[in-house]
């Protein structure tokens, strides 16, 4: 059976389903990986001590300077091991070097957690829970974890499973001693290549004739590269594009640069002249987009923020991109996306600090977070009826113009950003740049939309704001970022930091005599008693907030507020009052214009039939709601509750094959959603196929 009634309306039930998910995450290996034979021969060694059957967990620790190629490294052992761990394999770059913050291993088991069949409505919210259910899971099954980049042992420890049969290869700089003394990890110590590991590597890119051609040349070349892979394929991937050039000429031109580094982060003076050398080859179009990707405070970018970066047109940037790209400066991903080893960025910053006035870098650096912050609101505007009340100013357009044809491209676009969204907002705050932030924070809605995972960051985006408004003494704005952090704070079912949080915007709302907070903060505290399961005191607040929206006219706060009355009246089985609400709220719903709100209402309305028995009106009103939302052409959230319920009804009346219809179209809706009932919905289906055999 599938039940209606609670807060989140349609729930299915936990029938026995299908094999748990085995999940492989590991990246593409290399396809010229070279040399480390004797670093893969001990993580084979390491492998053979978990034994077979399982007798011990084993940890691995890859350490060694940057540029090293120890993700390379664990990333290709891994691909070769991955056979052994029937359970899967977990991958995740912890961003411990570079220029965005490390990740927080609560955030870590949030995206491991539904990888390994865990349901995102089954993520615990208390961080030790989150442990303690990670390696239950782990438990039960064998399963190899790469944790990439790591910080320090403290990001890690969290990570690290705990159960016989189980291996986590860690990589890392430094920082992870303690873990060989807590949790008896193996250390796999990476040095330099060797000579011979580094003329092999130059043989596969360069052509193995113009080697043997140069022999002392090349010798010269491996030297000033200071058998660091990195910098062997960099000078490498250089020759080879320039045929017409010798090894001798490539060194001379190499050892004749002047602008050359110190010693910093394990790169050594010779290393860095092999930047230099190669810097020196670009265009001066080439060398701004290389230069100011230093500048870009997220982990990649796409064509339009490296154009507007450079200061130049996208076509003209994304030509610069892929000559980067040709030469290993750059790492192209999908959709004209590019990401840069944090050792090239380094390099890349140091670049910009010497190129660049430091005028420049401050126009190009605020125009560029300036540009993220205006495409953020076009999109958040395109996806969210407009905001009541005061609101942060529209950011001026600067830089590449950036437009959305419709709700799906601008949704797409939020989606694909949002960790760069949350590193720009964070680079605002810390610039002093709070008009920005406050603008950024409150165009993160569709944070609110996905999993745990990104509650955390919207989390995160709504402090930065608050602190960002209070730095403007704007207490409107405050409240308006305030508002938005309660249902967040609601949605992670932390209940006393939201009621904390909703009382402080009711405050502010009340100095400021500001009756659109007042009722956004009211809503939010009846959300808190709600979730605190208090109905009747959830009832009276959103009473009181239907009160003050009619009184001033605010028909869609209206309309809202009795959307929650009158899931209230279901949760209290009392049907009639509940379809009362949902009437009166499609009529306030339809004078509002919100084609949207108005599909939901004759959902609610829907629900209330239900509760009352009669399957066949809710049917069509709930046929009538998913054409509507089919002709919006809305996928969210409520298109699905509108599925779900129609599966609901369609049960009752005995309709097999129109239940199955209908629970195929939701499994498409929460596939795109990544809705944590996807799984009840499949495990719905399977016994609807079974039965029909």
């Amino acid at each position: 059976m599938i039940q209606a009634g609670t807060i989140q309306q349609v729930v299915l039930p936990a029938h026995a389903g299908p094999d748990v998910p085995v999940p492989r995450q590991l990246p593409p290996p290399l396809p010229d990986f070279t040399g480390r034979q004797r670093e893969m021969t001990v993580l084979d060694g390491l492998l053979s001590e978990v034994g077979d059957p399982p007798a011990k967990v084993m940890v691995a620790v890859v350490h060694g300077v940057g540029g090293a190629g120890k993700t390379t490294l664990a990333v290709q052992w891994a691909h070769r091991a991955q056979h052994r761990f029937q359970g899967g394999t977990l991958f995740v770059n912890l961003r411990g070097s570079g220029p965005s913050e490390p990740l927080d291993p609560a955030v870590v088991l949030a995206l491991f957690l539904p990888a390994l069949g865990t349901t995102e409505a089954q993520v615990p919210i208390e961080f030790e829970a989150r442990i303690g259910l990670y390696r239950s899971l782990l438990a039960q099954r064998r399963v190899l974890v790469v944790l990439d980049n790591a910080a320090n042992a403290e990001q890690v420890r969290p990570l690290l499973p705990s159960a016989p049969g189980c291996m986590a290869v860690v990589t890392g700089r430094g920082g992870l001693t303690s873990l060989v003394i807590t949790e008896a990890a193996r250390r796999v110590s990476l040095d330099v290549f060797t000579t011979e590991e580094s003329e092999d590597l130059l043989r596969g890119i360069v052509g193995t004739e113009r080697i043997d051609d140069e022999l002392h040349a090349v010798a010269e070349l491996l030297a000033l590269c200071g058998g660091l892979p990195l910098a062997v394929r960099v000078a490498a991937t250089r020759a080879a594009a320039r045929p017409h050039v010798g090894i001798g000429d490539v060194v001379a031109e190499i050892s004749d640069d002047g602008d050359r580094l110190e010693e910093d982060d394990g790169v050594t003076f010779a290393v860095r002249s092999v930047f230099d050398w190669t810097y020196r080859q670009l265009t001066d179009q080439q060398a701004t987009v290389f230069r100011r990707f230093g500048l870009h405070p997220g982990g990649e970018l796409d064509v339009d923020a490296a154009a507007t970066l450079a200061g130049l047109t996208p076509s003209e940037a994304y030509r610069c991109l892929e000559v980067l790209a040709d030469l290993r400066l750059v790492q192209p991903g999908t959709r004209r996306r590019y990401q840069m080893h944090d050792v090239i960025r380094n390099y890349a910053a140091h670049r910009v600090e010497i190129d660049d006035t430091p005028d420049v870098r401050r126009a190009a650096t605020e125009r560029t977070l300036a540009w993220y912050a205006g495409a953020a609101q076009r999109a958040d505007g395109m996806l969210f009826p407009p905001l009541a009340g005061v609101s942060p100013a529209a950011v001026p357009p600067v830089g590449v113009e950036t437009s959305f044809a419709d709700r799906d491209q601008a949704q797409a676009w939020l989606r694909t950003e949002r960790a760069n969204l949350v590193a720009v907002t964070r680079a605002a705050a810390t610039a002093g740049l709070h008009e920005l932030v406050t603008a950024l924070a409150v165009s993160c809605r569709f944070l609110t939309t996905g999993g745990r995972a990104w509650s955390a960051l919207h989390l995160t985006a709504t402090e930065l704001g608050a602190r960002s408004a209070r730095a403007l003494d704007d207490q409107a704005v405050e409240a308006l970022v305030l508002s938005m952090r309660t249902d967040t704070l609601c949605r992670l079912g932390s209940w006393d930091d939201a009621e904390a949080t909703a009382t402080r915007t009711i405050a502010l709302a009340e100095q400021l005599d500001d009756t659109a907070r007042r009722i956004s903060g009211l809503s939010g505290l009846g959300w808190v008693r709600r979730g605190q399961r208090r109905p009747e005191d959830a009832r009276t607040v959103y009473q009181r907030v239907a009160e003050i929206a009619r009184g001033v006219g605010q028909l869609r706060a209206e309309a809202v507020a009795l959307c929650h009355l009158s899931a209230i009246s279901v949760e209290l089985g009392e049907y009639e009052i509940a379809l009362g609400h949902a009437v009166r709220e499609l009529d306030l719903r339809s004078q509002a214009g919100d084609q949207i709100g108005e599909a939901g209402a004759l959902c609610d309305i829907a629900l209330a039939r239900q509760g009352l028995g009669q399957h066949e009106a809710a049917i069509s009103l709930l046929r009538q709601a998913i054409e509507s939302y089919e002709t919006i052409g809305y996928t969210g959230a409520d298109r699905v509750q509108a599925v779900l319920a129609l599966a609901v009804s369609l049960e009752h009346q005995q309709d097999r094959s129109s239940e199955l219809a209908a629970l195929r179209a939701a499994e498409v809706l929460l596939v795109d959603l990544e809705d944590p009932r996807l799984d009840q919905v499949r495990r719905r289906l399977s016994e609807l196929v079974a039965d029909g055999r």
